[in-house]
């Protein structure tokens, strides 16, 4: 632990006692990844283009209305395996410029709460911005995390994608935990940061308006980088929670049928 430690104050020396730190994870999360299925996983693993629609966007928009923001994209992948992959996805999906961090000397399952640690620590963040999925570790791990430091004064945001189902036994999701928001799209972050005024109202606008339209366009699958909802994904634990915004965002009210009519989750 004292050697990870010394790496990441060497690390983020330049944004020690940064404002906000925002960690996203990127299997599942903005990657199409498919971890649970053995098969499409190992196609998806060295695919350096197909993410999610609008997290590019989201993430961007982030950056842009925080300054003193540290980004981390933390993965718990091996390192030596999809370091290059990750980075050029990263690249190639314009994502903000970041620090990637894979796994190296922990088991998959003490990485991510020991490098969160370790960044917590020397970075000392009064804000912090969690965004991972249902389909391992995450939200048991940011739990974790925001239960330790709950005494230290640090405004906790976390998100997780639901990609898979708690109900389904065969690829069986993750539990979200108390305080943990779920999302489908770019939008709901976008939503929540704005209450917290972690995003702008003219910021929200503008990024809703190109996300909603691009998540509403038809795709032709062969042609596309860029999935809204992508075929292995089960989202029917989905809760919509945005109806206060519709009157300011008209717009959502499209977006909302195509979440319900896709995840199965509209009240009949």
């Amino acid at each position: 632990m004292k050697h990870l430690m010394v790496a990441f104050v060497f690390l983020f020396a330049f944004s020690s006692h940064a404002q906000t730190l925002f960690v996203s994870d990127i299997d599942d999360t903005v990657k199409l990844a498919n971890i649970k299925d053995i098969s499409d996983s190992a196609i998806y693993a060295f695919d350096d283009e197909s993410r999610f629609t609008g997290m590019n966007f989201l993430y961007n928009a982030i950056a842009q209305d925080n300054s003193g923001l540290t980004i981390a994209y933390l993965s718990r992948a091996p390192e030596w395996f999809m370091k290059n992959t990750h980075t050029r996805f990263l690249v190639n999906g314009q994502f903000p410029q970041g620090h990637y961090i894979g796994r190296t000397n922990y088991s998959s399952e003490e990485h991510k709460l020991k490098t969160l640690r370790a960044l917590l620590e020397s970075i000392r963040p009064r804000k912090v911005i969690l965004i991972g999925d249902n389909g391992e570790f995450d939200p048991d791990v940011y739990a974790q995390i925001v239960n330790e430091y709950a005494n230290q004064g640090i405004e906790f945001h976390q998100f997780i994608r639901i990609v898979y189902s708690e109900t389904f036994f065969l690829n069986k999701a993750t539990a979200l935990q108390p305080g943990q928001v779920g999302f489908v799209t770019p939008a709901e972050i976008a939503l929540e940061l704005e209450k917290a005024r972690l995003l702008s109202t003219t910021t929200v606008q503008a990024l809703l308006e190109v996300v909603v339209k691009d998540i509403l366009k038809p795709r032709r699958k062969a042609q596309a980088v860029s999935f809204p909802f992508p075929e292995y994904v089960d989202c029917r634990d989905f809760k919509w929670q945005w109806d206060e915004s519709l009157a300011s965002y008209p717009f959502l009210s499209a977006l909302k049928t195509r979440i319900e009519n896709r995840c199965g989750t509209k009240v009949p």
